[in-house]
């Protein structure tokens, strides 16, 4: 039987292409690194000029990304190049934005219960700008809480950056593997009483909060003023948070004064001081009093 030979010709369009490829790939290092460390020649590229391109345009692209929302490709998947048995392969794997977002996941669940967003789990004290003496001394007190039996108390006009500093605070111990609930208190009582009708619901999310490990509580004296919210929800919290000696950190817009002050008064103005100091006896029990001072950052 005669043999039939498919060799076929390349165009001048073609050729130029070829040509162009293969010089593009003898100049650009990710091809050489990718020859030198596979022991090839010329000769390879000649025969893969096109897909040696194409994988080196794509390293330069994923090179210059800065995250995934400018993923030029298919959402944190690129490709590699390898040699299997003289062939050369082609294998998708993540990106490094990718992985970093699943490592995020992966940590994010050891956040019990979160009053915040996405953008709010990813904060850093790394990445906090710096302006003044005291920011620097209320950074240097939230990370000793880490090897200390108290927590922070932390105290200051709004916006001056309270809040911000305890996310980072949060995150920081849910990467250490610690189980941490994050809750704004005007958040959490609103809640409780929205859902107040759900057999069992209050128990259980309030059992979260005496449980576990390391507890937020953001803008405390932020919440409805109510004899309930004292008594019924922050008094057995905050009791036996302290008689288990779990850490628990505050921020309020108040100090130790000015708080004891808000929770003696309820909703329909009555006063009773003495329910209030003992709810202060048990926050000062659990944390220390720390002052945020600066400007808003919010305008």
């Amino acid at each position: 039987m005669e043999t039939m030979n498919f060799n076929l010709e390349l165009t001048d369009e073609q050729r130029k292409y070829r040509e162009e490829c293969i010089a593009f790939c003898m100049n650009n290092s990710y091809v050489l690194n990718f020859l030198l460390d596979n022991n090839l020649d010329i000769n390879f590229v000649k025969d893969h000029s096109s897909k040696l391109k194409e994988w080196a345009l794509n390293k330069q692209v994923c090179a210059n990304c800065k995250g995934l929302d400018e993923c030029k490709f298919n959402q944190g998947r690129t490709f590699e190049l390898k040699m299997d048995d003289e062939f050369l392969t082609q294998v998708y794997s993540k990106c490094r934005f990718f992985k970093e977002k699943e490592e995020k996941r992966e940590y994010l669940k050891n956040y019990v219960i979160y009053h915040g967003n996405e953008e709010m789990m990813c904060r850093e004290f790394d990445k906090i700008s710096i302006s003044t003496k005291d920011e620097i001394e209320i950074l240097k007190s939230l990370k000793e809480s880490f090897d200390s039996n108290k927590g922070v108390y932390l105290h200051g006009k709004p916006g001056v950056g309270k809040t911000y500093m305890m996310t980072c605070l949060g995150n920081s111990y849910v990467k250490k593997g610690s189980k941490v609930s994050f809750v704004n208190s005007a958040t959490l009582i609103s809640d409780l009483k929205n859902n107040f009708g759900i057999s069992g619901y209050s128990e259980d999310a309030l059992n979260k909060l005496k449980k576990c490990e390391i507890l937020i509580l953001d803008d405390i004296g932020g919440e409805s003023i109510s004899a309930w919210s004292r008594d019924e929800v922050f008094m057995p919290l905050l009791n036996e948070r302290m008689e288990k000696g779990l850490k628990t950190y505050f921020t309020s817009n108040y100090d130790f004064k000015e708080l004891e002050e808000h929770f003696s008064i309820d909703s329909r103005g009555n006063v009773d001081k003495i329910k209030a100091n003992r709810l202060m006896e048990r926050i000062k029990a659990v944390s220390q009093e720390k002052t945020l001072k600066g400007i808003n950052r919010r305008i």
